[in-house]
């Protein structure tokens, strides 16, 4: 099986354990050996997050988007108010899932702007608002927002955070229980390296009744996915078997290379895409001081009679697949580090990139 380099921000590079472990014999997933594999995955996710002592795990068949409709449709109540930060893509597709569900929302900060503390801590002073939601790794931009100081200001308002750690979770070392956060989401594709198809929800013990009483979805319902399991051992609804028996596999391989090595990873393989695309003449769409080490966002402007399409083709002809941008009036591309990746991957898409442009 070919090796590819995907430079997308998920589904990711993924080991040929993770692929082995989808071929599987055949199994029914009421049975108690598969809500016992259930079991094991939220232990894993929490011994990632080392959250153990303090959070709870709700498992979902979906992608990372069914995490966050989950996440905001069950811990937001009619008359709760959350103040969204929507300086991406993804803090606007928290607003959507706001209007579709009639959920009373404000929003604080353009696409691409940074997300100043004092400014959040300035609307949350108003005290309109009730919750707090943002990303924490924005990948339409490659911005990292500061996550520790925004939950702390949650924290000293009596403010519920929401955090989206789609592609931060398995690679960013949290540390939970310290950070204190009440409900964070992710999926199975991004930084723990599985494939495609299951999502998940941790959320603070404080947080059960209101669960309880919010939850307005009937499939995304975060505390009846969580009490089923525990109760009856297994989800509500089918899950994706072959998907959970490799997503297990893929966090057995994070435990095992921890968390804090792999975030040293990503941050080398990130520098040599910076310096490498830096050479060539591309210009960064952040700041440095911005910039998450986990997606970088290059501008095209400036790259007369350049073709992002056709470098692409060229690209994926060689096994490396590069990433379009969705900025709107700014024209971009984005390659990400998530996955299995090394620093000989980034020098020989370094090798392929210098090469086109030398041809």
């Amino acid at each position: 099986m070919t090796r590819k380099i995907l430079l997308n921000p998920g589904p990711a590079t993924t080991t040929q354990n993770v692929k082995n472990a989808l071929v599987v014999e055949d199994i029914c997933p009421r049975e108690t050996e598969f809500g016992d594999l259930m079991h094991d995955i939220c232990d894993g996710l929490l011994e990632i997050g080392n959250g153990q002592k303090d959070y709870n795990v709700a498992l979902f068949g979906a992608s990372g988007t069914g995490a966050m409709e989950a996440t905001i449709t069950s811990a937001i109540g009619k008359e709760d108010k959350v103040l969204i930060l929507t300086n991406g893509a993804y803090g606007i597709r928290m607003t959507q899932i706001c209007e579709n569900y009639d959920i009373s929302y404000g929003s604080l900060f353009e696409y691409g702007d940074y997300t100043e503390p004092a400014k959040v801590k300035e609307a949350l002073t108003t005290k309109q608002y009730t919750h707090l939601a943002f990303i924490h790794h924005e990948t339409s931009t490659g911005m990292m927002d500061p996550v520790d100081e925004l939950v702390a200001i949650c924290k000293a308002l009596n403010i519920v955070s929401i955090v989206d750690a789609m592609s931060t979770f398995g690679a960013f070392p949290y540390n939970l229980s310290d950070l204190g956060v009440d409900y964070i989401f992710s999926s199975s594709n991004k930084c723990i390296h599985g494939m495609a198809g299951l999502s998940f929800v941790l959320f603070h013990n404080n947080q059960k009744e209101a669960l309880m009483a919010n939850g307005r979805s009937y499939y995304f319902d975060v505390y009846k996915q969580w009490e089923n399991l525990q109760k009856k051992n297994q989800l509500r609804f089918t899950p994706p078997v072959q998907i959970c028996y490799s997503f297990m596999a893929a966090i057995r391989e994070t435990l095992a290379e921890g968390v804090e090595t792999r975030w040293e990873r990503y941050k080398a393989n990130w520098q040599i895409l910076y310096d490498g695309l830096l050479d060539l003449g591309f210009k960064p769409l952040l700041p440095l001081d911005q910039e998450s080490k986990i997606l970088l966002a290059l501008k095209l402007d400036g790259k007369e009679g350049f073709d992002f399409d056709h470098f692409h083709d060229y690209l994926y002809k060689r096994d490396i697949t590069i990433y379009p941008g969705v900025m709107p009036e700014k024209a971009t591309f984005r390659v990400a580090i998530i996955g299995d990746l090394y620093p000989d991957d980034m020098h020989r898409v370094m090798e392929e990139m210098t090469g086109y442009f030398s041809s």
